[in-house]
């Protein structure tokens, strides 16, 4: 299970802030500011901001015109939100098959609304996808020819839950 790690106090423009030297600094070691920018989407002075922010709250290293590092509780959290963003990317392209473009700012907004437990379970149910799927195609294949031909298979009715 994934430990739910806290992110109340932090908007979701700086979880993406911190999400976005996270991932700087894994890549590089540090994080520019230009660079951050480009992530996030945003100009360099709304970045300044956000990562001051970010370093109130001991989250980042930051000191004006220098490099950002992550400080040991801004790594832990900043993991927990790329997993968070990785995982739904994955599921958005790999079983709903979504384009991996409009996927990416999909997953982005869905981070900030999935909690630790949800997230498991798509993440479980990724693992027993990829599972049975085998040899037999990706999952995204078989949904598009489940939904292909979704009105030739049944009653037209909607599924009914077990026992109904």
């Amino acid at each position: 299970m994934t430990q739910a790690m806290p992110t109340t106090g932090l908007s979701e423009s700086l979880q993406d802030y911190l999400e976005a030297v996270y991932l700087l600094a894994q890549r590089h070691g540090v994080a520019r500011m230009k660079e951050i920018a480009a992530l996030v989407g945003v100009g360099k002075s709304s970045v300044t901001c956000g990562v001051q922010a970010l370093a109130e709250r001991g989250l980042v290293n930051y000191q004006p015109y220098q490099y950002v590092t992550v400080t040991e509780a801004g790594e832990a959290l900043g993991k927990v939100l790329l997993r968070k963003h990785r995982v739904l990317k994955r599921f958005l392209v790999e079983v709903l098959g979504v384009a991996e473009a409009e996927a990416e700012g999909i997953a982005c907004k869905m981070e900030h609304a999935i909690k630790g437990e949800v997230l498991d379970r798509f993440v479980r149910f990724l693992d027993s996808v990829e599972q049975r799927s085998g040899s037999d195609g990706s999952p995204a294949e078989a949904f598009a020819a489940f939904c292909e031909g979704g009105a030739d298979q049944g009653d037209g009715e909607a599924p009914r839950a077990p026992g109904s």
